[in-house]
Formats: C-alpha cells, structure tokens, sequence
C-alpha cells in the first residue's frame, strides 16, 4: 500500500482570530501548534502597520485524535473574488464519544453565538445539536455513546 501523501485539515477564516484560538483550544482540548502560528507582520511590509501584530495570517491546532484545523483573519478586501467569508460556507462536524465532554464545548461555543439547534437526543440514537460560536463558525456536534 502506497504511503498517503495527502490529507485535509478545515481552514477558518474568521475575524479576531487570536480570540477564536483561544476558544477552540478551551472548548474542544486542540492544542495550537505555536511555533507554526505567522501573524501579518511576519509578512514584508506589514511589521509596522498597526494591528498586524494580532492579524493571524496562519496557525494550526492539532485534536488529542491527531486531526487539525487551521485558523486565520479575514483581512485585505472582502470584495475580492477568492476571499474568504465568514458563516455557513463551511460547517465542522465534531464526533463525540463522551456526553459531558460534548455538552460542555457546545455551552462554550454558544456563548455569545446562535444555537441553531439545541442539543438533544435523535433518533439516530445521539445527542446531536449546531451551534454558531460568536465569529460566526457554525459547528455540528453528534455524540454517540453507546
């Protein structure tokens, strides 16, 4: 069998991404791979522009499963053809195995976000709910226990 040499990690784009980093590492127990982490003013020209000092351009959390997500600002011109737009263009699917555990991320991401639908049991035999955390990330979260 051939050695993979290909795998997806999710890009967020977001705005105040520092802010949504330290979310995700507190809700869902991803590690930020800081070294990996580049800001905007990392990039030529950009050093002393205010604010490019908390502009992320790139970083990276690593999930205790091994898989990732990447995080970073919107920034430059929003009416650009390939930029990126915060919302319902992309929804992350989390797969828990502990209810607790589920229950507790879902409270976090919905502080100060929507709850577009609340966490109960489904018929599928998991808890299930969607959330859209505050920089307007919609997450699924399904929890199967049994």
């Amino acid at each position: 069998m051939a050695e993979q040499t290909l795998f997806t990690t999710p890009m967020i784009y977001c705005d105040n991404a520092l802010a949504a980093l330290a979310l995700y590492t507190d809700a869902l127990g991803a590690e930020e791979l800081t070294d990996r982490r580049m800001l905007a003013a990392h990039l030529p020209g950009l050093a002393d522009v205010p604010g490019m000092d908390r502009t992320v351009v790139y970083s990276a959390l690593r999930f205790p499963d091994g898989s990732g997500l990447n995080v970073a600002d919107r920034f430059g011109d929003p009416t650009a053809k390939h930029g990126a737009v915060t919302g319902n263009n992309l929804h992350i699917g989390l797969q828990h195995t502990d209810l607790a555990e589920q229950k507790a991320a879902f409270g976090k991401l919905a502080e100060g976000g929507t709850v577009h639908e609340a966490l109960e049991p489904k018929p599928w035999g998991a808890s299930y709910g969607i959330v859209q955390d505050r920089f307007g990330v919609i997450w699924e979260m399904n929890c199967c226990t049994g």
